[in-house]
């Protein structure tokens, strides 16, 4: 009993290797082996690919699963750099005035060959860091602001004078006439690479490349979904999502998450296209058709892929990246072919322009520019060997900030529409000319937008705050209470999404929401729409106090009466009410003139 027991037992432990592709093997003994080289110089991972063949067989057979086998592989890896750092540093110490001179010379050698082995692991990165931080600060400028671009731009300044320190030849930049090759100066170089290179291409890819940076992002995905609880939580989730909508008639059941699919799905979306004839309708119709199912095929297999186990995915290495490529290649060869389609499917109105959409209030979000704003000059960048704590340096992410703004944050008015104050003549014409409605509740005054039959705006000035909520009068005028969120004093306060709710049925068929091209119930896509209404609606927030910022520095700070602060503070919002219509009517906006 007890040796059918351990038999069993170990058929279990092996399924685990049985699923394992030698294909990702063998990507993972190219790793070591690269590892194993850079150990070591001048040896190459050709040359030490047998070595690297014996490391990853003898973890292979030893590890209980998939995630040890790949935990083992790299604590092994960083145990041996660790051990080759400490020799590197031994060596150093033991180096004395009687040192001989063949031994300076090996030491020098040792020298230029880890300064080349950092030029090839960084030298690409640095350069495309070069190459095109210009274009990435001027996009960050007007995108995000002054302060964000001056950030980026130091990081990028600091990057091109490591490049030169380490030797990488850059275009328009003279090289420096000598280079430090001491140890100590290139270990100290290149820890401060590992730590911030990566992270200021990375920044610098989103802004100016955006498929290669969705690309690498894959990638990085792809080498988590090869673990085995990161998986396994997905893979759950997708069955239980399945086996939901198949009981509702909506879909299949959780048998589509099989190596055998995926290899459908693959073979489907690496069918070649057919090349048409020229003049043959027929034939860009069949080509046509064809890149429509390679979208199908690609989509699905990248669905199927989430729900496999981390040992099936070894056998698909690069899917979602494969899937990716095709998705694009596909989707920009239809629009090419079909362009002059493009435009006339394109739902316009009467005076000829675009029908504003509800996905328009987060896709066309508000951006502050202040021109009065200078260009800012560089700041000279510390030596690596600065003893400020890399705490203290400014990062290039969205969660940085600067003691120094370049207007000071206001989040409430001073004098504008507050309660018990008249409004003065001359601003209702104003309003009325951007299509703006004054509504005052009591103590409390809001003026609202509409776009179109899509969303509306409504802004308040105690505090200053920007809401933007679904639209649909139709809908409103039938909505029972649905969404409403109830405030001290019997208040009610809509919910972001409240504006397309028409009821669960109509004639007893369920009804439904369509928007970025998903159509769902009100219940399934309310949520998710309430969150990009969210973002909408804080963005134009924060555009909003910018512009009464303006209000109290400069020349607004001289401002001391109420009257006068009344005018600044109206301005401020002649100017923002400009921005909205000019963001959401694709700047062809023109004012309403008065009957």
């Amino acid at each position: 009993m007890s040796d059918a027991s351990a038999a069993a037992a170990a058929g279990r432990g092996n399924d685990w290797r049985q699923s394992i592709a030698q294909s990702y093997r063998s990507s993972e003994v190219r790793s070591i082996a690269e590892v194993l080289a850079s150990l070591e110089p001048g040896a190459t991972s050709a040359s030490k690919k047998m070595l690297a063949m014996k490391f990853e067989d003898s973890i292979f057979k030893s590890a209980s699963s998939m995630d040890d086998y790949r935990k083992t592989i790299e604590k092994r890896l960083n145990r041996l750099k660790k051990h080759y750092a400490n020799q590197q540093q031994q060596q150093q110490s033991s180096s004395g005035t009687f040192i001989a001179e063949e031994n300076a010379e090996l030491q020098r050698e040792k020298e230029l060959l880890f300064q080349k082995a950092l030029r090839e692991e960084y030298g690409a990165k640095l350069i495309y860091i070069a190459k095109h931080a210009d274009v990435a600060v001027h996009v960050t400028r007007k995108t995000a602001g002054e302060q964000k671009a001056k950030v980026l731009h130091d990081h990028c300044e600091n990057m091109k004078k490591r490049a030169i320190q380490l030797g990488v030849k850059l275009e328009g930049v003279a090289p420096l006439p000598t280079l430090n090759h001491d140890m100590k100066f290139l270990t100290q170089l290149k820890a401060m690479l590992d730590s911030s290179v990566d992270s200021v291409r990375s920044h610098v890819v989103k802004i100016v490349d955006v498929n290669l940076f969705l690309e690498e992002k894959l990638d990085s995905v792809d080498n988590e979904l090869l673990k085995s609880v990161n998986s396994n939580i997905i893979r759950k989730v997708l069955q239980q999502s399945l086996a939901d909508a198949s009981e509702n008639n909506m879909t299949t059941s959780t048998t589509q998450f099989t190596v055998d699919q995926m290899k459908k799905w693959t073979e489907l979306m690496n069918v070649p296209t057919p090349i048409p004839r020229r003049n043959q309708d027929a034939d860009q119709v069949r080509v046509a058709l064809s890149r429509i199912e390679k979208l199908r095929a690609s989509t699905q297999a990248m669905f199927t892929y989430f729900g496999l186990t981390a040992e099936e995915k070894t056998s698909f290495p690069g899917s979602m990246k494969k899937c990716s490529v095709i998705l694009k290649e596909s989707i920009a060869a239809i629009e090419k072919d079909h362009s002059h389609l493009f435009e006339d499917v394109e739902e316009k109105g009467e005076d000829g322009n675009p029908i504003i959409k509800l996905e328009d209030a987060w896709n066309k979000h508000l951006q502050y520019v202040d021109d009065t704003v200078t260009a800012s000059v560089a700041v000279d960048d510390d030596d690596i060997t600065s003893d400020e704590p890399a705490s203290k340096r400014q990062k290039t992410d969205e969660d940085s900030s600067s003691p120094v703004e370049p207007n000071k944050m206001v989040i409430s008015a001073r004098v504008l529409l507050t309660p018990g104050r008249k409004t003065f003549s001359t601003l209702i014409p104003a309003l009325k000319r951007k299509k703006a409605v004054l509504i005052k509740n009591g103590s409390v005054s809001s003026i609202r937008l509409e776009f179109g039959i899509a969303f509306e705006m409504t802004i308040y000035f105690k505090p200053l705050l920007v809401t933007i909520r679904a639209m649909n009068k139709e809908a409103a005028s039938r909505a029972t209470g649905m969404g409403m969120t109830s405030l001290s004093g019997g208040i009610q306060w809509p919910s972001l999404h409240q504006g397309l709710y028409t009821g669960e049925t109509t004639e007893g068929k369920p009804n439904h929401v369509s928007v970025l091209g998903v159509t769902g119930t009100t219940v399934t896509l309310g949520p998710i729409i309430a969150r990009k209404l969210e973002y909408a609606s804080a963005q134009a927030t924060h555009v909003l106090r910018k512009c009464f910022a303006e209000t109290v520095t400069g020349k607004g700070s001289l401002a001391t009466s109420d009257f006068e602060i009344e005018i600044l503070e109206a301005g401020a919002l002649i100017k923002f009410l400009k921005m909205v219509r000019s963001a959401y009517h694709n700047g062809k906006w023109v004012d309403v003139e008065e009957d």
